[in-house]
């Protein structure tokens, strides 16, 4: 995971995320149609507007009841307006909404309605069904429809659900390596991990497994009251202070094989590290000194005209030679947009959001290439030794953090979000204990040393799936990974990684952690998952996601999923860090049901039984060559929880 690259400025981010991000399922902007008491009373529509509720019969047209309404999590109150029942414009109705199906489906059920035709206006036998508005919109539970008889790129988990009605299963734990998990969120409580052996708040570590009242899992990017830190450096920044003391001035030749490759490393992250830091260093300096700033932008300003201005224009003024004049200057032409109108106006909208606009425009030269910034410090742990274990926290922190658990969260959602208890959305598996392991920063990227340890801390736990949705190009203890991979191999537990995001072919191009050892063979019990869409058409591929006939075993939907986010919001990503808990899920799933399976049997079968549609597809990347959809993965498939399942059935 690495900084974000996006610039868009100041307000913009916080809208987004209001618009994206919802408190339960959100109604405003829905359409939904159902039954109304009898079928002989036609079939009825619900529109919600911003504020509005319009009910119209479906056949005529014709308007039945126009209500205020405001929803409150699961809660709905509405009010009438207009429409054919007798009651009053005051008679309030509280109703509690049930979703099913990831949101696709609700039923209605009064709580207090003292208007009893409005009541049989909502009454309906059937349940409501989602109206999708937009045509190219997927349905929010699409991911679990079945290809064929849907014509959806899912994985057909509803129709392996009815295969396995009627059968046990036994819980499984899956641990979820990243950036945290909302532990009360409400679709996610009732499925995290509780370590049986570990006294909450104690000070003591019971279990004596290293980690003092890990209760629920463990947070190697914490101090030790919980706090964390959100930002850490790119791979490259992390590899060059980690070995700059150790191979500036080595001689390659008197090097071992280990100290030979992290001596190649080190030179590959120097180079760009350099590069960076050199371009930009100046920003740093502008953006800290503030009198410096605000002179160039008034000396800007004097020489433009009170309308819409460019960057270009903005870069056409001529100031005095000074490089830090110059920063601050490209800063201001970089982070311009038409919308701002004139460069008076833009320069108070910058004044009066500038700690926005500083935390933006400076993620990389304050944070991600700045040798100075030290965000391990309050973890205490030694970043350079890889061997060190025991550090970090039983805690993490929210706070008023946005991004603090907000990528954990969405991953566990996927996995395991509580099934058919009527909010927000269902999880894959129905028979899962969520394991938090934080190791991954909100920005930047993760670290080896905290990988290797998540791995170990999930095996040794009882995790028998491990979810990895993150990757860097770079890892300078790439042997502690690998040994801690192994690990996980030898007690029988299943690691589902993700991709990538870049559009490559991975066979071909570095990417860490990666299945393949040091010494060229392939880790048996990992599994990596490439990005599919929902269109079977020639866009099946995500132009994103990268892929491989040798390192990529299969895909799995990952865009536009509905999952959890922090403080019971919900919201659509799209990634392969979506890919991956899909296929985690369907993983742990068969892990449930059919518990003598080990994890590399479990692979197999993901693999064999994946759907492999004989498609000609726009190849990832930006290319725009057309390949055979099988060519992209080992499988040449996407994953199938029907077949998966279907093909446990026959091995009993």
């Amino acid at each position: 995971m690495s900084l974000p690259q996006s610039r868009w400025l100041i307000i913009l981010p916080i809208l987004l995320w209001g618009q994206l991000a919802q408190a339960q399922l959100p109604l405003r902007g829905t359409r939904w149609q159902g039954i109304r008491g009898t079928s002989s009373d036609g079939r009825i529509r619900l529109a919600f507007r911003n504020d509005t509720l319009l009910v119209t019969n479906e056949s005529s047209n014709v308007a039945l009841e126009t209500m205020t309404y405001h929803q409150v999590g699961d809660t709905l109150y509405l009010q009438k307006i207009t429409g054919q029942s007798p009651c009053g414009t005051n008679v309030m109705a509280l109703l509690r909404i049930t979703y099913r199906n990831s949101g696709e489906l609700f039923t209605v059920q009064s709580i207090r309605d003292d208007c009893p035709e409005r009541s049989k206006a909502l009454a309906v036998q059937a349940t409501f069904t989602r109206i999708r508005i937009n045509p190219n919109q997927p349905p929010r539970n699409w991911p679990h429809l079945d290809p064929q008889t849907d014509s959806v790129a899912g994985i057909s988990l509803y129709r392996a659900y009815d295969l396995l009605k009627g059968k046990s299963s036994v819980p499984v734990v899956v641990g979820v390596l990243d950036s945290g998990v909302d532990l009360t969120h409400e679709d996610l409580r009732d499925v995290i991990w509780t370590n049986p052996k570990e006294k909450p708040n104690n000070d003591i570590d019971d279990d004596k497994n290293g980690y003092t009242d890990d209760l629920h899992g463990w947070n190697f990017m914490g101090a030790k009251d919980g706090t964390t830190y959100e930002y850490d450096h790119p791979e490259i920044t992390q590899t060059y202070l980690l070995f700059k003391g150790k191979y500036d001035n080595a001689n390659p030749e008197k090097l071992n094989a280990i100290e030979k490759r992290q001596y190649d490393t080190y030179q590959q992250a120097k180079k760009q590290f350099l590069q960076h830091f050199k371009a930009d260093w100046p920003k740093h300096v502008a953006l800290s000194d503030t009198v410096k700033f605000w002179q160039v932008a008034s000396q800007i300003q004097a020489q433009l005209p009170d309308s819409v201005t460019s960057q270009g224009a903005i870069l056409a003024i001529q100031l005095a030679p000074d490089s830090v004049a110059a920063a601050a200057q490209a800063i201001l032409a970089d982070a311009y947009r038409p919308d701002y109108g004139p460069f008076r106006r833009y320069v108070t909208l910058i004044r009066r959001n500038w700690s926005r606009f500083r935390q933006i425009m400076g993620s990389e030269a304050d944070i991600a290439y700045n040798p100075y910034y030290t965000p391990r410090k309050a973890v205490g742990d030694d970043p350079a030794n890889p061997n060190e274990r025991y550090y970090g926290s039983p805690r993490m922190l929210l706070g008023n953090s946005e991004q603090l658990a907000m990528h954990g969260s969405h991953v566990a959602g996927i996995i395991a979000a509580r099934r058919n208890n009527g909010r927000g959305i269902d999880g894959v598996a129905d028979n899962v204990r969520i394991m938090p392991i934080s190791v991954v920063p909100s920005n930047g990227d993760e670290r080896d040393k905290d990988v290797a340890n998540g791995i170990r801390y999930a095996v040794d736990n009882g995790a028998k799936v491990i979810n990895m949705s993150f990757g860097k190009r770079l890892s300078p203890f790439k042997e502690q990974v690998d040994a801690a991979i192994r690990y996980a191999e030898e007690h029988d537990v299943l690691i589902v990684h993700s991709s990538g995001n870049n559009g490559e072919n991975i066979d071909s191009v570095a990417s860490f952690p990666s299945a393949r050892y040091e010494n060229g063979k392939l880790a048996s019990n990992v599994l990596v998952v490439g990005n599919n869409t929902w269109r079977l058409t020639e866009t099946l591929p995500s132009r994103s996601s990268n892929y491989g006939l040798q390192m990529v075993d299969l895909f799995a939907p990952g865009t536009e999923v509905l999952s959890t986010l922090p403080r019971n919001h919900y919201a659509s990503l799209s990634g392969t860090s979506m890919s991956s808990p899909m296929t985690a899920g369907v993983a742990a799933l068969l892990r449930s049901y059919f518990p003598k399976l080990t994890a590399v049997q479990v692979k197999d079968i993901l693999v064999r039984s994946a759907y492999r549609p004989d498609l000609q597809v726009r190849k990832p990347g930006r290319s725009g060559q057309k390949v055979n959809f099988r060519e992209l993965s080992r499988s040449g498939g996407i994953v199938n929880a029907y077949e998966a399942v279907k093909q446990c059935l026959n091995r009993d």
